[in-house]
């Protein structure tokens, strides 16, 4: 049975924090999954509610680096880079106009390599304002919340691969923080 442990400030990624991080990042049987399908695959309580916290990096930022290096796997192993997957748009969007022919099947599956890489993101986003509405105090503290959270996860994801490289395989992984 999988652990259930929520404790963000922990120096391991328990079994079903990686079993989370596998099943989001490469689905089931090559299917996406939601990160609420993917914590009730994992084994948690409340799937709906500890997706969304697994994925929060000031919560979460081993898992969160964790599912980064999965991700990181997938682009190498399969050679999506942003450049290349805009080159590939390009390309089914030129034939689409020069050939008049429905290039729909193409087109989806070049946006399913994204989405497999990362570059695409859906959520909703409710704005109350705009970023012109901010004064200058209030974008400056806007900018450095979002360099904090992006710290973590970059700290965690070099402490990941140190680990990693030191460890030999186990089913958790331990990290000094």
């Amino acid at each position: 049975m999988a652990k259930h442990y929520l404790g963000g400030s922990a120096k391991t990624l328990t079994s079903a924090q990686i079993k989370f991080s596998q099943l989001f990042v490469y689905g089931v049987e090559g299917s996406p999954v939601t990160k609420r399908e993917a914590a009730s695959l994992a084994g948690y309580k409340d799937p709906d509610s500890d997706g969304a916290r697994l994925t929060n990096p000031n919560k979460f930022p081993l898992v969160c680096a964790y599912i980064s290096n999965l991700r990181d796997e997938v682009r190498q192993k399969y050679g999506i880079s942003f450049e290349r997957h805009l080159e590939e748009l390009g390309n089914i969007r030129d034939r689409a106009k020069k050939d008049n022919r429905n290039l729909a099947a193409a087109a989806t599956t070049e946006i399913a390599r994204g989405k497999v890489a990362g570059y695409y993101i859906d959520q909703k986003i409710i704005r109350h304002g705009k970023i012109d509405d901010l004064n200058l105090d209030q974008l400056y503290e806007r900018m450095r919340t979002i360099k904090e959270k992006n710290e973590k996860v970059l700290e965690a994801k070099k402490l990941l691969s140190s680990s990693e490289e030191s460890e030999s395989e186990s089913k958790d992984t331990t990290v000094k923080l």
